[in-house]
């Protein structure tokens, strides 16, 4: 499966200070150390933002983006659109992703525990090395996930499709699923023995 990767063509670098002054947040490059950046009410376009803390980012659809070594914990993207975005070396714990659109999006050696991922759409999106630890993600429409060397443990999934998506590099030890979610997914042998165990399944050899 390929997944499209951020079309930055060029950026110019500026401090957030100069892109909330101006409320311009395209084709910027943000590499200072800030903490404690709020973001409202805008677009975010061919933007690349590193070591930045962000406290809030509220109404705002996010195109063609790079986050790289930054902390978006707690972030509400809510009702957000996003696509076309890579967040490498990133924590997003405790983030909210309620009823969003993720299309093109790549989580890359990533903390992301307790991140909540409700009635969202999901296509293309991987993550690849990252903890998903205690993360809920319930009533989503997912198409081409990825889930390479993710540590869910006691991750949960509820009325959620995941027909034919790979666990088999993942450490599912504790892991939650729902009749609709665990149908049709692909395990190792390992991890039929949690999964048997999780649905009270007696498992005798």
């Amino acid at each position: 499966m390929k997944i499209n990767k951020p079309k930055i063509k060029y950026t110019e670098e500026k401090t957030i200070s100069e892109c909330l002054k101006d409320n311009d947040f395209n084709n910027i490059n943000v590499s200072l150390n800030e903490d404690n950046i709020i973001i409202e009410n805008t677009n975010i376009d061919s933007a690349i933002f590193d070591k930045i803390i962000f406290k809030k980012i509220s109404n705002v659809a996010l195109i063609d983006v790079m986050f790289s070594n930054c902390d978006l914990s707690n972030v509400n993207f809510d009702n957000e659109f996003l696509t076309r975005v890579i967040f490498n070396n990133c924590k997003l714990s405790g983030t909210s992703f309620i009823n969003s659109n993720l299309e093109d999006i790549e989580f890359n050696n990533c903390i992301l525990k307790y991140m909540n991922i409700n009635s969202a759409m999901l296509d293309r999106v991987a993550f690849n090395d990252c903890d998903l630890s205690e993360t809920v993600i319930d009533n989503c429409k997912v198409k081409n996930l990825i889930l390479d060397k993710a540590k869910l443990y006691k991750t949960e999934f509820h009325n959620t499709s995941l027909t034919d998506i790979d666990f088999t590099t993942c450490d599912t030890y504790g892991i939650v699923f729902d009749m609709k979610s665990v149908r049709g997914i692909i395990v190792n042998t390992f991890e039929c023995r949690d999964i048997a165990l999780m649905l009270d399944i007696k498992i005798k050899d």
